[in-house]
């Protein structure tokens, strides 16, 4: 029995009758992230959420300083716009993304994880979740009434990310009340936690993560000389968080760096206490129970969920994702609305002629009926490959990592491997090197600040031992049929891919008869690119892992060698961050997110159908990293090698041409994050913030005057200054009128000045 959702009296269609377990439900009254709720208890009858259908809910009127939601949508990745409705009149509005409440093959990281969903028949083992969304209300205004969207959209969680429409449900509610008004500048802990992170750099000194709000109606600015830190008898402060500036409304979350004292176990819990000190500055102490100090990751679920991205990598912000290998040597996935993935050229090939591309069609004309994919491999050649060459052109393009394919879905490994795993690698086959190994070479002998990673698949479309995991469906049918995973199986030969053409059994060139693909290979691949250095285990598919054993062994030997690693959410677990292809984001979705996106306008590997005029040009490339900068996104920008190493020569001249203006506005993006309260406003305008500064983006050429009516940090003492381009430096005349908004008064100097975006910084 468990939480249901139910049909409505609203929508007396809805049909799905899912369930999280009751015994595992959290109690009536309970706490979450320092935000009180009340949830719905279980009832044989009648309704325990409520279905987002454009209803306007009535609050309490008074002032607030945020919302917070526990949700779930039924597919997919919900998107939805809720207006807060004001006693004057005005509205503001907050985006949502809230996840499905189980999802495969990417499971989502949720805020509230139940062990089991049951369906109307059956229980279903993997995990349900719930997510809690936190969205800024204009605290200087009573709120009077919430707003809720007609109808939820939504994007898959399937690769290619299609658009789908979705439902989306609310469990609980909670507002958090603005404090009177006063002259008195006050602060807020709103909830803080122990980390198994570390300052980077540091000799393990273990980060205290807390949530500060300016609940009140002053500034704090430097001149309060406002520091955070903590006090126990288990552990002592080693680097106190810093507030420079927070506006009323806004919210910071701060790092605290600690050590245990002399004589604490690692692993030990206690009392810690975050302290917020400075001049003429109210806060209360707040008291929680913490983990002292950084302590090994058991192979279990929970340990491994409790995993984040480091502070590298969510400061990194921008990395390029390479796509080669032996379907580059075709290299062809059509164009315009009949494109896909260049990489699945195998797949659309064995697809037949319905398939969108037609890929069959075109293997036909140019290759012949008795030429099948693993011929290919002879013509990956790498001929004109320089791994210096690559390594150079990522660092002008002003990334900070670099993600390699060391094994796709056809199973060709770009690494070597043991005898008795397999030889269907680019060592044992053409072009007999080491492409993994010879890349994170380059990259550390010439730019050393590059972090090298790895995508890598964990199951193979035709390798025959992988038949008893295939989803039920994979691997070895000729055709597809509707839905990703929906795969027609011929009877005849359920484990090797056939030829589309004369349903003849093909050998799997390199295979290795297994017992165990899962322990066999797939453990033992991704454990050899972990020894070779992978600091990004960038997964594909999951499906049936051992990832809890392999990810505890990876932490804590990376942890031994003072290095913290990071794992993407399709490894068969959650992971640190979720991984969106294609994706634009409308506001901040919280938990870390990657999108990775083709510079060509689909396809990862190289296209030949892509005409050059195609591909993304360095404007939508810097805008676009903006962009997701601005909503907690990192950028993971692909491009697709020819078979012989070459990379287009329009995608070189466009990533330099982006890469000379990133470089030159790097303090805006880099070692940022974003805004609490908005991460733009309308059309052209993104903020970002750090510690010491402010920024606010133009994404198009702007007029001589900017208004902005978000109430950004800005205050009467300030100096507004370019950042980047040919004006560097200068000063812009700002001001704010009597109802809020600010005012940027450009010459048209500064507006000739640069190109692609504009920025602007208000330092504190």
């Amino acid at each position: 029995m468990g939480v249901s959702k139910r049909p409505t009296e609203e929508s007396p269609g809805l049909t799905r009758t899912d369930a999280y377990p009751a015994t595992e439900i959290p109690p009536e009254l309970f706490s979450y992230g320092g935000v009180n709720y009340t949830f719905a208890t279980y009832n044989e009858t009648g309704f325990d959420n409520v279905l987002v259908q454009g209803q306007e809910i009535q609050v309490p009127r008074q002032r607030y300083f945020s919302y917070q939601m526990l949700a779930a949508s039924e597919s997919g990745m919900a998107s939805a716009s809720i207006k807060a409705n004001y006693a004057d009149g005005s509205s503001s509005e907050g985006a949502l993304f809230v996840p499905a409440f189980w999802s495969w093959p990417y499971p989502a990281g949720g805020d509230l994880v139940f062990s089991s969903f049951l369906t109307e028949n059956s229980t279903n083992y993997n995990k349900s979740n719930i997510f809690q969304t936190v969205n800024w209300l204009d605290s200087t205004k009573e709120l009077v009434s919430f707003t809720w969207p007609n109808s939820s959209t939504g994007s898959s969680t399937e690769p290619g990310g299609a658009a789908l429409d979705t439902k989306l449900h609310i469990f609980a509610l909670s507002l958090l009340p603005a404090e009177p008004m006063s002259e008195c500048p006050s602060l807020e802990i709103q909830y803080a936690r122990s980390t198994q992170k570390w300052l980077e750099g540091s000799e393990k000194v273990q980060i205290i993560e807390a949530v500060i709000n300016n609940r009140g109606s002053s500034f704090i600015d430097t001149g309060h000389q406002v520091t955070v830190e903590v006090q126990s008898a288990g552990i002592e402060t080693k680097s106190q968080a810093i507030i420079k500036r927070l506006c009323p409304g806004d919210q910071a979350i701060v790092e605290i760096g600690v050590q245990n004292r002399d004589g604490i176990d690692l692993g030990k819990t206690g009392p810690v206490t975050v302290v917020i000190t400075g001049v003429g500055v109210n806060s209360t102490p707040y008291t929680f129970n913490a983990m002292y100090g950084i302590v090994p990751f058991e192979a279990t679920y929970e340990s491994i969920y409790s995993h984040e991205s480091p502070n590298w990598y969510n400061d990194a912000k921008f990395g390029i994702f390479i796509h080669w290998g032996v379907y580059s040597v075709p290299g062809w996935g059509n164009k315009g609305s009949k494109e896909n993935y260049a990489e699945w050229y195998w797949w659309t090939m064995n697809s037949g002629p319905l398939d969108k591309t037609n890929t069959y069609g075109y293997h036909l004309d140019e290759y012949g009926a008795e030429f099948v994919y693993d011929d290919f491999i002879d013509d990956f050649s790498a001929s004109a490959w320089d791994p210096k060459d690559w390594v150079d052109l990522f660092a002008d393009a002003g990334a900070n990592y670099f993600v390699l394919t060391s094994k796709h879905h056809d199973g060709y490994a770009l690494f070597d491997l043991p005898a008795n795993v397999s030889t269907r690698t680019s060592v044992a086959l053409s072009p007999h090197r080491n492409i993994v190994q010879e890349l994170f070479d380059a990259s550390e002998k010439y730019q050393p600040h590059l972090h090298r990673s790895v995508y890598y698949s964990l199951p193979e479309w035709f390798h025959p031992d992988y038949k008893q995991y295939g989803f039920g469906q994979w691997p070895g049918g000729n055709r597809i049929h509707g839905h990703f995973f929906e795969i027609y199986i011929t009877d005849r030969n359920p484990g090797n891919a056939t030829n589309p053409f004369t349903n003849e059994t093909l050998p799997y060139t390199g295979y290795v008869p297994l017992e165990d693909y899962i322990e066999e290979k797939i453990l033992p691949e991704m454990n050899i690119l972990a020894e070779m250095g992978t600091e990004i285990m960038w997964c594909d598919i999951g499906g049936k892992n051992k990832t809890t054993d392999f990810a505890s062994a990876w932490y804590n030997k990376a942890a031994q060698e003072n290095r913290q690693v990071v794992m993407n959410a399709r490894c068969g677990l959650p992971g640190d961050f979720d991984t969106p292809e294609y994706a634009k984001y409308s506001g901040v979705q919280r938990r870390k997110w990657e999108t990775s996106q083709g510079m060509d306008p689909y396809s990862y590997g190289f296209n030949r159908a892509t005409p050059a005029a195609s591909y993304m040009n360095a404007s939508s490339i810097v805008t676009g990293l903006i962009d997701i900068v601005s909503k907690n996104g990192n950028f993971l920008l692909d491009i697709g090698p020819m078979a012989n190493g070459t990379i287009v020569d329009v995608e070189k001249r466009h990533l330099r041409e982006a890469g000379a203006w990133i470089k030159d506005h790097a303090e805006a993006i880099f070692n940022t994050t974003y805004w609490f309260v908005t991460p733009e406003e309308g059309e052209f305008f993104r903020f970002t913030k750090s510690q010491d500064a402010f920024y606010i983006h133009c994404l198009a050429k702007p007029n001589a005057t900017i208004a902005l009516s978000s109430p950004i940090p800005w205050m009467e003492k300030d100096q507004v200054r370019v950042v980047g381009g040919k004006m560097n430096g200068a000063v812009v005349p700002s001001e704010m009128t009597e109802n809020g908004t600010v005012i940027l008064s450009l010459s048209d100097e500064i507006v000739q000045a640069d190109r692609f975006a504009w920025v602007f910084k208000i330092t504190y």
